[in-house]
């Protein structure tokens, strides 16, 4: 069965689907779906790439796509466009998919649920995709589903201090801290959006590596995905608990900054309108504080995957952290 991965040549979560694709040894065969501007072949993407077919497609040309995709079972997308052409650039692999005959679609979606983005404006875009794939699926052109997996745990990877281990712990993740700031060695800190009512919400994470495995466990998956929200889930815990672990992990005292929905919205006031990062980050703050952080985990009931815990993602990288033999 092969299955295209459009922006598959990332190293976050194309490298984490392809990965685990090509360990099913020939039973899912992964296509990486790469611009032809990238110019990359696979032997240039590293050793796990060595076999894999790469097919350079342009995304606002139907017939490219198509071509593309004439030969393919499912298509997967972990593609991040920035700007308004990333809907439309969705919206084209989805037509695309339908006419090359492809049974299974799968949209750029590994983050949080469709509520949560509601509250972020530059994920609100997530949302139109989906109701163009909804409407697919609904009149039988393709089967879907969407798979949120929460707060990627590699942001706990982040200031791993051994050096040998950091590459492997980031998992590709080459973004800055975001809530949890455990880079900050001599006084770790952690941000934590309060509800209302002062309680510390609960958020999910995922590794990076384990969203492959559960998309080779959904592929198995005998029944429809039938426009679903398939979540998955490496752990869903409480700020308290986290918090606790980096702090027995990490050997350091973590120092708690409680914001409330008021500072938080109080700070997107200020922030201009052109800060896009800066301005997620906090809506994703304010949607964490109404208890949007967490996915339900639908994979981990359907399939047998078992994931990585925040407890053994901070021991295998935390396990000889500062002060530590």
């Amino acid at each position: 069965m092969r299955v295209a991965i459009a922006g598959g040549s990332s190293p976050t979560l194309g490298a984490s689907i392809v990965c685990a694709l090509l360990a099913t040894h020939g039973r899912y065969v992964p296509i990486v779906l790469s611009r032809e501007i990238d110019g990359r072949s696979s032997n240039e993407l590293g050793p796990a790439y060595e076999n894999v077919e790469t097919r350079h497609v342009d995304y606002h040309s139907h017939e490219s796509l198509v071509a593309a995709l004439r030969d393919v079972d499912v298509v997967l997308s972990v593609l991040l466009v920035p700007g308004p052409e990333w809907v439309t650039t969705q919206v084209n692999l989805l037509r695309a998919a339908e006419v090359a005959g492809c049974r299974r679609f799968a949209p750029s979606e590994f983050a949080l649920t469709s509520w949560a983005q509601t509250r972020v404006d530059i994920l609100e875009a997530k949302n139109e995709v989906w109701r163009a794939v909804q409407a697919s699926v609904d009149k039988g052109h393709i089967d879907a589903a969407r798979f949120p997996c929460g707060m990627f745990m590699n942001y706990l990877g982040i200031g791993c201090p051994d050096e040998s281990k950091r590459a492997e712990a980031l998992a590709g993740f080459q973004e800055g801290p975001f809530l949890i700031h455990l880079d900050d060695h001599d006084s770790p800190w952690v941000e934590v959006p309060v509800r209302s009512d002062g309680t510390f919400p609960e958020l999910t994470m995922t590794d990076i590596r384990d969203v492959g495995q559960f998309i080779v466990a959904a592929l198995d998956l005998e029944e429809p995905w039938a426009g679903r929200d398939l979540g998955m889930a490496g752990d869903t815990l409480s700020f308290e608990t986290l918090i606790a672990l980096c702090q027995r992990h990490v050997e350091r005292t973590i120092d708690i900054r409680r914001l409330t929905e008021q500072e938080l919205q109080a700070r997107l006031t200020s922030m201009p309108s052109h800060e896009f990062i800066a301005r997620m980050e906090c809506q994703l703050s304010l949607a964490c504080a109404q208890d949007g952080s967490v996915v339900s985990p639908t994979l981990n009931q359907l399939c047998p995957v078992q994931p990585t815990t925040v407890e053994q993602y901070l021991e295998l990288f935390w396990g000889s952290g500062p002060g530590k033999s």
